[in-house]
């Protein structure tokens, strides 16, 4: 497709997500305000919006306010694009909020991305004003926010991006690097911002699977990861990718409103890239050490991706290199299989629902001996033994191609010392020899649970004070292996690379992986129906077909037509004729911004 007829098709969707906004209601907040201004709307009402998102209800003077990154880039995203247009009592607003009320950063990187975005795009508007929440002058706050993006930006192109594929935080890193791509006045890194947007589209193109993102996720928790389309992104993938139906809830959330109304299109290949799967292939990524500073031994090492783009099926797996216990974030999803369905019934996943109050202090505020109660009050279903997501530090995985093989060796002490399986309920599951296989279709799946297991029903919903009848959050299977030496083999295969589903079944089940190492010797081999073996150590080695797994060789990113050596700032996207080649011109041998934020 070329750039001209891929705009047009984009500028259309846009502009359906915003009269969809518009029409449903959804557009009376600072994020998703952008789809009302078109409607030329009263002074009052503008006035009430910025009252709400920056006041939110309070009768105070501006310097009795605390804002952070959720009211400090709406605000001026809003004032930015809609200036002209804004009453003057509206602007005065913003503009005593920024430089008047107490500002704070937050603590991830999209909090931090967010917030120096915003800070910047003021100190640009307002050279000369006090900025009394800082007690520096403008030029100053401008010139750390630009020291801190520009230097998050080298990070990306030489490591990979840290707050890596979320499908909830994705959009803040779209919306934040867009806003600043279309008003930052500095040209310099303008160029630097557009260079980091394209990476970001590329991430989402390379793992794009029917409306979902494919494979392991720095975080996508919430209890929707089961859902098959999920999180703040979809908006973003709708409008880049299209070729899947509009949902007037989904694709008009409101996060992503102010890069829908934007003038931003990416290059027209990545949406080629993204419906390509005429021929199975794998994607691999490397993304930036999960840095912790407390409770860690030793430096986190790269996280490595491998995800298995087949016609039918998606399945993805992580290496995440934690270095401890009290390092992985409590929303990541380290592997799962995706297909084409409903929610519930296109995902299996498996989790050991690890918890601490050192890691929940590491990434949430609060003191460890407070943190667990305290997180039992605001997110209580990080306590839950029936949890889905969230790293342990307990597991190890491998995988080549439809085959994935994940053990865990979880000490006696652990508050739960089990694996949870999600299995989709709405699939005939049949056992034969140790196996579970189900027929989906266009393709088949095997799954070998490695320890005892019961089957129970999991079913959570966001309306549960008195009886869950139908699980809008989870509903399906829960496979509950009974085992602190747990694990599992799944093998996923197309329905026409075999004869038919019983002599896959057959000839799966005839293929027992070796347990014989297991767990004295830390180590399972396993064949696949394909003629491939995967040979891995907990801990240790893994092996495919002999020859040892050198995760350290790979590259920023590789796929068809993707040519991205780490540590250069250089990537190559080719399709075709179409080729888009981006150079950060980062020099290798430059100390790197310290990443001193979570995520």
């Amino acid at each position: 497709m070329d750039q001209q007829t891929y705009n047009a098709e984009v500028d259309a969707r846009a502009q359906q997500i915003l009269d969809a906004a518009h029409a449903e209601g959804r557009d009376h907040g600072l994020w998703a305000a952008h789809a009302l201004m078109p409607h030329e709307p009263g002074e009052e009402d503008i006035v009430d919006i910025i009252r709400g998102g920056l006041w939110r209800q309070a009768e105070c003077p501006t310097r009795d306010l605390l804002g952070g990154p959720f009211e400090i880039l709406p605000c001026m995203l809003f004032l930015c694009r809609w200036e002209k247009q804004l009453p003057d009592s509206a602007v005065a607003l913003i503009r005593d909020f920024m430089t008047e009320a107490h500002l704070e950063r937050g603590n991830t990187e999209n909090h931090w991305l967010m917030a120096y975005t915003g800070i910047l795009l003021a100190a640009e508007r307002w050279p000369d004003v006090e900025f009394a929440w800082s007690g520096l002058s403008a030029a100053a706050i401008a010139a750390e926010a630009k020291r801190w993006i520009g230097g998050i930006i080298e990070r990306t192109a030489l490591q990979g991006h840290h707050e890596y594929d979320s499908t909830g935080y994705h959009i803040e890193h779209m919306t934040s690097y867009i806003g600043l791509y279309e008003h930052v006045q500095d040209e310099a890194l303008r160029a630097q911002v557009e260079k980091m947007l394209t990476l970001l589209v590329a991430d989402m193109a390379l793992e794009y699977f029917d409306g979902a993102w494919a494979g392991g996720h720095s975080r996508e928790g919430y209890r929707q990861n089961t859902w098959t389309r999920l999180g703040g992104i979809q908006p973003l993938q709708y409008l880049y990718f299209g070729g899947i139906d509009f949902n007037p809830v989904s694709h008009t959330q409101g996060f992503a409103i102010p890069s829908v109304a934007a003038s931003y299109r990416p290059p027209a290949l990545f949406a080629d890239m993204a419906w390509d799967r005429s021929t199975a292939h794998v994607v691999k990524k490397t993304k930036a050490p999960r840095t912790i500073y407390r409770h860690a031994r030793e430096a986190a090492r790269p996280v490595r991706k491998y995800t298995y783009m087949s016609r039918h099926f998606a399945l993805g797996s992580t290496q995440v290199g934690l270095p401890g216990n009290q390092a992985g974030p409590i929303d990541l999803v380290s592997w799962d299989l995706t297909w084409s369905g409903p929610n519930h019934q296109a995902t299996i996943v498996c989790n050991h629902p690890y918890r601490s109050p050192d890691r929940f202090s590491a990434f949430l505020n609060g003191f460890p001996q407070h943190i667990g109660r305290a997180i039992s009050t605001d997110k209580p279903y990080l306590q839950w033994p029936d949890r889905l997501f969230g790293a342990s530090p307990y597991e190890s995985m491998m995988q080549h191609e439809g085959c994935v093989v994940v053990l865990y060796d979880i000490p006696a002490t652990d508050d739960h010392p089990f694996v949870n399986v999600f299995l989709p309920n709405g699939h005939a599951w049949s056992e034969r020899d140790g196996w579970l296989f189900a027929d989906l279709g266009p393709f088949y799946v095997g799954l070998r649970p490695i320890g005892p297991y019961e089957w129970v029903t999991i079913r959570e919903a966001n309306n549960a004070n008195i009886l869950v009848r139908e699980g809008d959050l989870i509903d399906g299977w829960l496979l509950r292996i009974h085992s602190g030496q747990a694990g599992l083999v799944l093998e996923a295969i197309e329905a026409d690379q075999t004869e038919n589903f019983d002599a896959f079944c057959s000839a799966r089940s005839a293929l027992q992986p070796d347990l014989s190492q297991w767990p004295f010797n830390r180590s399972v081999q396993v064949q696949t129906t394909t003629g491939h073996v995967l040979d891995i150590a907990h801990g240790g080695a893994h092996r495919i077909n002999g020859e040892v797994v050198d995760y350290d060789a790979y590259p920023l990113y590789e796929a068809p037509g993707v040519e991205a050596a780490l540590g250069t700032g250089k990537i190559r996207f080719a399709r075709g004729d179409d080729a888009v080649e981006v150079d950060f011109d980062v020099d290798p041998n430059k100390a790197l911004l310290p990443m001193r934020v979570i995520g």
